[in-house]
């Protein structure tokens, strides 16, 4: 996603206002929500607290599966609309991340629909949770006293 939103800019030829004004900003939003998303991912893989935070805090909707499938469909539909009939390999890298990243978030609301106990049971990263001095932002995490 981020490799389309670069190519999409470096290979910018613009010819109509339209062009001009609308075609670099959706680049410039894929490269920024691809780092939000990988910023998310990372949390699976290495707990960085202040990361955990933060993404929490602003960005709240990427730790359920509801908003993270919805996230995955909007950054599809802003991919499909990258497609440059000019660039021909823009356009079959437009098409190949929209229809994956569409897939994807049907895929997340597919298993939320079918499989009941997906949303109890899921568990976002919690690193750094502990320090905001309560565990209210963790979902499903107690006080045991």
């Amino acid at each position: 996603m981020a490799t389309l939103g670069v190519l999409t800019i470096l290979a910018f030829e613009g010819s109509t206002f339209e062009e001009i004004a609308a075609t670099p900003f959706l680049a410039s939003y894929m490269i920024l929500f691809s780092l939000l998303l990988f910023c998310y991912e990372l949390m699976w893989w290495v707990p960085i607290p202040a990361l955990n935070q933060t993404l929490r805090k602003n960005f709240g909707f990427m730790y359920g599966l509801k908003g993270k499938a919805l996230y995955m469909i909007f950054v599809a539909f802003l991919s499909l609309g990258l497609l440059d009939e000019k660039q021909q390999m823009i356009k079959v890298m437009g098409w190949v991340v929209g229809v994956g990243f569409l897939a994807d978030g049907i895929l997340h609301f597919f298993l939320i629909l079918t499989v009941p106990g997906l949303l109890e049971a899921y568990r976002p990263p919690t690193a750094g949770l502990e320090r905001m001095g309560s565990t209210e932002g963790a979902q499903g995490t107690e006080n045991v006293v």
